[in-house]
């Protein structure tokens, strides 16, 4: 009896942690069958769109980047002023400040060629009010979850007017220096000579597969636009504060982001080890309460983008006509 006892009771150990992890799987969206199809996109698509510089189909398929975030607190008053409409909640960390996250994007093959992109983003839902960090940790399973795109500089005039006429994304063109070691990724940003920000995030945490998508909220002709991103990726998931550093410069985005009083040290990372994404057109769930008025940049036809593998060696320009 004693021993059928133990038989039973790892029997159920064994069943709790298989449903455990099918759970988790669910959580991330990994159903075989779903990742093998990925690239299979069956969603709406939209030929030939006028954008100014160039004519964009959709979606937008994004094949192969280097990419790497850090989530960092801000002042909670000072962020949800920034948030354009009543309906968006700052989402918070369990000592009461909001979350912003600064992604960066070194885009070595999409359908739109290759650009750098790094993203400035309130964290928020839509609808209510959420618990503190829960939103972080189930993302687009969470209902409401979503980033404002508060800035959006790219390296391309395509991909700025993209971005802005179909999305209404707060884009203008930089100049993004990446850097790729086994141990961090980094990148510096800045616009005409004037140091925006520098981010760097270590290559460290649990691996984690992951198939949620990433959801966007954007303002276009006074309409709030939610835009749904399938995203697969591999990544170093980091909840150990510090693994991501922030240095803030002199251009007036940098001083913006000085008076949300803007930590420099994350309180969790995703760096990056495969990533696929397809950028579909985005719809309208109502009016904004209040205008978004993004940074307009210079009047450029491409930003400087380069990459070095560790500091010892030579940077590639990966835009030569710039």
């Amino acid at each position: 009896m004693e021993r059928k006892g133990r038989l039973l009771a790892w029997a159920g150990m064994a069943a709790l942690g298989y449903a455990t992890i099918q759970g988790l799987r669910a959580l991330l969206g990994l159903r075989r069958e779903a990742i093998e199809a990925f690239l299979r996109w069956r969603g709406p698509v939209a030929q030939n769109i006028d954008v100014g510089s160039a004519r964009v189909d959709l979606p937008i398929y994004y094949y192969r980047d280097d990419s790497f975030l850090g989530i960092f607190t801000a002042d909670r008053e000072a962020v949800r002023a920034l948030l354009p409409s009543d309906q968006l909640y700052p989402v918070l960390a369990p000592n009461g400040r909001a979350l912003i996250g600064i992604a960066a994007f070194n885009y070595l093959h999409t359908s739109i060629g290759p650009y750098g992109e790094v993203g400035i983003v309130l964290l928020c839902t839509h609808g209510r009010p959420a618990p503190p960090w829960i939103p972080v940790l189930l993302e687009s399973r969470f209902p409401g979850w979503g980033a404002f795109v508060l800035h959006l500089p790219v390296t391309t005039r395509v991909a700025r007017d993209a971005g802005r006429v179909i999305y209404g994304y707060a884009k203008f063109v930089a100049d993004m220096e990446f850097e790729k070691t086994p141990v961090f990724q980094r990148v510096h940003l800045s616009e005409g000579g004037r140091h925006i920000l520098t981010l760097t995030v270590r290559q460290h945490g649990w691996v984690v597969h992951d198939n949620r998508p990433l959801i966007t909220f954007s303002v276009r002709n006074g309409e709030l636009i939610r835009t749904r991103i399938p995203v697969y990726g591999i990544y170093h998931l980091g909840l150990r504060p510090g693994l991501g550093t922030l240095i803030l410069g002199d251009h007036p985005i940098a001083q913006q982001l000085r008076e949300l009083d803007l930590s420099f040290k994350s309180v969790a990372t995703k760096s990056y080890l495969t990533r696929y994404a397809i950028l579909p057109a985005g719809e309208a769930i109502g009016r904004a309460d209040r205008p978004h008025a993004p940074y307009p940049g210079e009047e450029r036809a491409m930003g400087r983008l380069t990459i070095r593998y560790g500091g010892a060696t030579p940077p590639m320009d990966l835009h030569p006509s710039a």
